[in-house]
């Protein structure tokens, strides 16, 4: 029974990630088939356009949130890098709240805009609204995983510090030391004060 709850709960830890797999794996599956029966068969999949856009889309919005939760989207950090630590801990908390606001706006925007939508696609006829239902799936785990930030930044200072207010390079040089054996880090330090 416990073996099963742990596959739940990666599950619903993970699904975005396994979301992608599943919609990238498709998507390749059917444009190699396409491929070859058209250029082996002289056979047109009428719908196969529609449905590779589809796990495109998919693709694109559920992964984008993917990353957002563990912190993978690129960012510019030479302004802030210059500010002190507490500062940069204020204005990243700032910024998060921010992100969260306009997540869980984006969100209710696109249910709104799934729920009134009426379109088919043209080959398919497969209705616009499973196209549109990646951009509530996107935005709304982005949103919940924002509060989840939030919410860190007030409780577990030193991880929210780790994972959002240290720079890039100062990531990196923490993470050779940790990597470091302490024979090394001793002559890096000693090499560190001769310098100085």
């Amino acid at each position: 029974m416990k073996k099963h709850s742990n596959v739940f709960i990666y599950i619903i830890l993970h699904w975005e990630e396994l979301l992608c797999i599943l919609t990238v794996s498709l998507m390749t599956v059917i444009c190699v088939i396409t491929i070859i029966a058209r250029y082996c068969f002289n056979y047109g999949i009428s719908w196969s356009t529609d449905v590779c856009n589809i796990m495109l889309i998919y693709t694109t919005f559920v992964g984008g949130a993917a990353a957002y939760k563990k912190n993978q989207h690129f960012g510019m950090d030479f302004l802030t890098d210059r500010l002190s630590p507490n500062v940069r801990y204020a204005l990243k908390v700032v910024i998060n709240a921010i992100l969260a606001a306009m997540f869980f706006f984006l969100f209710y925007l696109s249910a709104v805009y799934t729920a009134g939508s009426r379109k088919l696609m043209t080959a398919s006829r497969i209705p616009y609204k499973y196209v549109d239902f990646a951009a509530i799936l996107g935005f709304g785990s982005m949103a919940v995983y924002s509060v989840v930030f939030l919410v860190q930044a007030f409780t577990n200072h030193d991880k929210y510090y780790r994972n959002f207010v240290m720079s890039q390079s100062q990531q990196l040089e923490e993470q050779m030391r940790e990597e470091a054996p302490e024979g090394d880090s001793a002559q890096a330090a000693g090499r560190k004060e001769a310098k100085s």
